[in-house]
């Protein structure tokens, strides 16, 4: 009797670890997939990083010169092909990527400005379908700073101050995605 209560007690520990292991894992971001992609020229270098020490593991040079926000309990590194982004917000529309969702935002550029500085402000975006979404980008030459806000979430893109190693080796620098979520879950 006591041997089938241990047994019982190890098979209940069992059915409790698994069932922990699947929510969790549903509750996480498949690997490789972005929490958010901003159209086509999204390039992911770690998906779902929380420390220095994932940074470091994927190869980034000097990860903790990177400006990575305290908010961000889990976060992305990517860098953009920023003309390729351009060429495709000037359109009107961007294709966004929310956890490997599609959803099409319409962007309205900013003419606040007389002269042609190669910055870019799009505002006023909504993601189509959406009753409470917002999109705010502003695009350089090599860079992309915004928001993204999808219900009661909103992502948000940043640069990274890429590290000296990093920039001497390319045009494009890193920049951090994260969710308001924070650390609450997966985003």
């Amino acid at each position: 009797m006591r041997r089938s209560l241990i047994g019982g007690a190890a098979l209940l520990v069992c059915v409790f670890v698994a069932a922990a292991v699947v929510l969790g894992a549903g509750a996480q971001n498949p690997a490789g997939v972005p929490v958010l992609a901003v159209g086509d020229s999204t390039h992911v270098i770690v998906a779902g990083a929380t420390s220095v020490s994932d940074l470091a593991a994927a190869g980034i040079p000097a990860p903790d010169e990177l400006k990575i926000p305290k908010g961000a309990g889990r976060y992305d590194i990517v860098t953009f092909n920023h003309a390729a982004l351009s060429r495709e917000m000037e359109g009107g529309t961007l294709l966004l990527r929310v956890r490997g969702t599609e959803y099409l935002a319409e962007v309205h550029r900013m003419n606040f400005e007389q002269i042609d500085d190669d910055i870019d402000s799009y505002e006023g975006g909504r993601i189509v379908g959406v009753g409470e979404s917002d999109v705010l980008l502003t695009t350089s030459e090599n860079g992309l700073i915004g928001s993204v806000t999808l219900g009661r979430e909103t992502f948000r893109i940043e640069g990274g101050s890429s590290p000296r190693a990093r920039a001497e080796r390319s045009a494009s620098p890193l920049h951090i995605i994260y969710s308001s979520r924070g650390g609450a879950g997966w985003f």
